[in-house]
């Protein structure tokens, strides 16, 4: 049974979306229900910290889901250096759209998109430690106590950008798109250690080491913090992700310039299977 089954229906297919998105709804609800007795874990307290987890959920999520639309553009930027010399992308049909068990969606995907995101905070912070010449604490990473443009800039730019990274390197992973080298032979995964699990290591460090100036316990909440208020957004990001590239894939795999891979068989039309479309 297909963990992400594609369905015509718009109403089914978002019936679907939110059925697999429950872990999501569940750790927003749980946030909720702590924020109204503890402000130290989820950085508000009250009956109107709800409203506030609800709004910085709806908002993330939408800077995270906005950029997928141009994943075929970005395919077809990167399909340059990807298909090159001798090198050629080809697709394997039996590695595509494989049925992956709910805790590889819910679990991995989510953590890799908050490490990633971590990665490149940690990194843009240094460069501003960097050209402003001075050191810049802990306090840039957690929530402002009011709105704050720079701020708001700097994170929908980390957002976006992991978005597009992420959403190019998982559909390369679900449609079975490997690189060929014609001269040896040899097929590989692409970017498959920044796809792995070394996004969430370096991120977490690089988070970690942030907060070197507090105490390990006081550093290992603000973490926590901030991983309850990033999962829910990346993992309906994952989720949706999911369900785009099923039904676009044919225009995917046509931007990346995908080839016929002989040892596996032709590549048939996506469409009679997922009903996807140019």
């Amino acid at each position: 049974m297909k963990v992400f089954p594609v369905d015509r229906s718009a109403r089914d297919i978002l019936k679907r979306m939110l059925i697999v998105s429950w872990p999501a709804l569940a750790v927003l609800f749980l946030t909720g229900v702590i924020s109204i007795f503890f402000s130290e874990i989820t950085f508000t307290v009250g009956m109107e910290s709800i409203w506030k987890i609800l709004l910085r959920f709806l908002r993330f999520l939408f800077i995270l889901v906005i950029p997928i639309p141009l994943l075929p553009h970005v395919c077809g930027l990167m399909q340059g250096l990807l298909n090159r010399r001798n090198l050629r992308l080809i697709q394997i049909r039996e590695e595509r759209h494989s049925d992956r068990i709910p805790w590889q969606i819910w679990l991995i995907r989510p953590f890799q998109g908050i490490g990633l995101a971590m990665l490149i905070a940690t990194k843009l912070i240094a460069l501003l430690q960097i050209s402003s010449n001075s050191a810049i604490n802990s306090s840039i990473v957690l929530p402002p106590p009011q709105f704050n443009l720079g701020r708001f800039l700097s994170a929908t730019a980390v957002a976006v950008t992991t978005s597009l990274l992420l959403s190019f390197l998982w559909s390369l992973d679900d449609l079975g798109i490997r690189q060929h080298n014609r001269k040896t032979g040899e097929i590989k995964i692409i970017g498959k250690y920044l796809s792995a699990l070394l996004p969430i290591l370096f991120g977490f460090y690089g988070m970690f080491s942030l907060f070197e100036s507090h105490e390990r316990l006081l550093a290992v909440r603000y973490i926590a913090q901030m991983v309850l208020a990033l999962y829910p957004p990346f993992l309906v990001l994952a989720v949706v992700h999911k369900f785009f590239t099923e039904k676009r894939e044919g225009l995917i795999l046509m931007r990346l310039k995908v080839r016929a891979n002989s040892n596996h068989g032709p590549l048939n039309s996506p469409f009679s299977m997922n009903g996807g479309n140019h």
